[in-house]
């Protein structure tokens, strides 16, 4: 290369073939890939939290907040709405039931107005309480 071959590419940068381009695209790719059976691979962690329960016996809905926050801390709530007033127990469970869908939960009636409401990693076997006392003949 000429003297002016060296002021041009001093001045202008050097003539870059495109092949040069695209081992470079391709080495990119190749580090930065990850592979599809990775991306999608579930992964199981040993648990070694334990299982927290929470009674919950509210007298009004002031008391809903902290309820939430136990089910947002994804603690297991039994929560007992016999001391509460009709309207208010329904605003409860109406707040309470939002709270847990977001949190993917599943609320379980276990007597007349108690109720069980579970986190997703928490899980429920067998009939619902409720369900078992009506066909054995107890009628609430």
């Amino acid at each position: 290369m000429g003297f002016f071959g060296k002021m041009k590419n001093y001045f202008v940068g050097e003539d870059v073939n495109e092949d040069d381009y695209s081992t470079i695209y391709e080495e990119y790719n190749e580090t930065e890939s990850v592979p599809t059976e990775k991306r999608n691979r579930e992964v199981k962690i040993a648990a070694t939290t334990t299982l927290q329960i929470v009674l919950a016996r509210p007298t009004d809905y002031s008391e809903v907040k902290s309820i939430g926050d136990d089910l947002n801390d994804q603690k297991t709530v039994l929560l007992n709405l016999e001391t509460v007033k009709p309207d208010d127990a329904k605003r409860i469970l109406d707040f309470l039931s939002g709270v847990a869908y977001a949190n993917g939960a599943d609320i379980k009636m276990m007597a007349q107005k108690t109720f069980a409401i579970m986190p997703r990693n928490v899980g429920f076997s067998g009939v619902d309480l409720m369900s078992e006392l009506e066909s054995n003949g107890y009628s609430f």
